[in-house]
């Protein structure tokens, strides 16, 4: 979704704690360049053959860098972070989602170039809802900067998300993205102010998905604004196992803190999301695509 903010643009710290240092930054290229490339994919959130209704092993939640040990104590663990000192301060065995740009659709470019990605390391959540009808070589662009980030570290994975909310013209631009990162965000929100949630249309996301044969995370909705209303209690439990019969590979939620307001003043809806991220996603049963 992110016309929502620029933070959903994140460097993806997935070395747990990060590199401490510039010097500990550089010799981890050096030291990776010369292996053996692998698959990112095989070696994270389950691969490509995760199980469904198993909980997802990547847990990540957006703008929770005002309440990291609580964000974390209801079982998320990939946090928000906007420094390195933030990074090395997460609670536990959390690990950091920091900012690196994002693409721009107005010019079709990265925020951050290339030469400056090379000195990042880590694996990264590289790009947020880019545009292929403004942008036509966006998805090549993708590609070619996801094998850039394998290029420095073949064992990190690459993630972006599309936008889901747009109707046919996302059901169309699915298959665009196949291979232009390890796993693509899917963010269909169903729930509108003064309309009950469009759970149908999350169905409809995730056939045409697993139809172009698409390796992805699902995004699920935990927020309120001008266009979409707070779930119930009820419907997060719902959207939860839609995307946890799916055959995605990892989840996120957005957002522990959006436009004044925080996922902690929702405690049923928190404790929903709770129980789910401690193994709840068993229960579900499989729902019809």
């Amino acid at each position: 979704m992110r016309s929502m903010s620029a933070r959903w643009s994140v460097l993806l710290g997935v070395v747990a704690g990060l590199a401490a240092s510039g010097a500990a930054l550089a010799a981890s290229v050096s030291a990776t360049s010369g292996r053996t490339s692998t698959d990112p994919v095989a070696e994270v959130a389950g691969g490509r053959g995760a199980r469904k209704g198993h909980l997802p092993r990547y847990r990540y939640i957006f703008s929770s860098e005002p309440a990291q040990a609580a964000a974390a104590s209801h079982g998320w663990n990939l946090l928000d972070v906007s420094s390195q000192l933030s990074a090395d301060q997460l609670p536990g065995p959390t690990r950091a989602m920091m900012y690196a740009g994002d693409y721009d659709n107005s010019t079709c470019q990265w925020e951050v170039s290339d030469s400056e990605l090379t000195a990042k390391v880590a694996g990264f959540y590289f790009s947020d809802e880019p545009d292929p009808y403004a942008c036509p070589s966006a998805p090549g662009q993708h590609r070619a900067r996801s094998q850039l980030i394998h290029s420095l570290d073949p064992s990190k994975m690459t993630v972006m998300t599309m936008d889901s909310n747009s109707g046919q013209e996302s059901l169309d631009q699915i298959p665009l993205w196949v291979g232009a990162a390890d796993y693509v965000g899917l963010d269909p929100y169903p729930c509108y102010h003064n309309a009950p949630c469009n759970f149908g249309w999350i169905d409809a996301i995730i056939k045409a998905a697993d139809r172009a044969g698409l390796s992805y995370w699902g995004v699920v909705q935990a927020f309120a604004d001008s266009t979409w209303r707070w779930a119930t209690a009820r419907e997060e439990r719902y959207m939860l196992c839609q995307w946890a019969t799916s055959r995605q590979s990892g989840y996120v939620v957005f957002a522990w803190s959006w436009a004044g307001q925080s996922l902690s003043d929702r405690p049923r809806l928190l404790r929903v999301l709770t129980r789910f991220n401690q193994g709840s996603a068993a229960k579900c049963r499989r729902h019809p695509h």
